[in-house]
């Protein structure tokens, strides 16, 4: 099985291409304004690279957010495109669940920052199997054992790579946009 995973959630691009289990490419590139120019151009070198072609693809999945709104809608809808054309079902998991998966300690928190003084929180136990509700939280709340992904005091952690942990189809969900707050535009103008 040839799979895809792609994160535009915040300003790194960064796909990893599985087959078979085993990670075959995998690109991260600081990209910021010129995501929508080289997101097909990168996928497009990382098949190149290990000598596969799009149709090759069985499964194909988005970072869906929280994060950038523009950098999410920009991954949702050009796989939801690329899914479209493969005749494939996409698929997405958000971006805390492809940190704890990345980050792959037996119990974490995740956070990451939204509009203002709010962050996204869950929890992982994966030991006992048990994960939090998503929650926005204030920075108040915020503590030195809650991993805090895409900050700017944060380490960069590559989300894509989260197709590599064996409980990644666990956490899969549809591929469409997960906020947690509103767009400037629904802000300014309403839903």
């Amino acid at each position: 099985m040839n799979s895809l995973l792609i994160d535009t959630s915040w300003g790194n691009l960064s796909l990893s291409l599985v087959r078979e289990g085993e990670l075959i490419s995998n690109i991260s590139l600081k990209l910021k304004n010129k995501m929508n120019e080289m997101l097909l151009e990168a996928i497009d070198y990382c098949l190149k690279s290990v000598s596969m072609q799009l149709r090759q693809l069985d499964s194909i999945t988005a970072v869906i957010g929280p994060g950038s709104f523009t950098g999410i809608r920009i991954g949702v809808s050009s796989i939801q495109g690329i899914a479209a054309g493969l005749e494939i079902k996409p698929s997405g998991i958000s971006s805390l669940d492809a940190a704890a998966l990345v980050i792959n300690k037996s119990k974490s928190r995740i956070a990451c920052k939204l509009r203002g003084k709010t962050f996204a929180l869950r929890e992982y136990d994966f030991e006992r199997g048990k994960y939090s509700e998503y929650q926005n939280v204030t920075e108040d709340m915020i503590d030195s054992d809650i991993v805090l992904i895409n900050t700017k005091n944060s380490g960069d952690v590559d989300l894509s790579k989260a197709i590599m942990h064996n409980k990644f189809s666990q956490f899969l969900r549809d591929c469409v946009p997960f906020y947690m707050t509103k767009s400037e535009a629904e802000l300014k103008f309403g839903n």
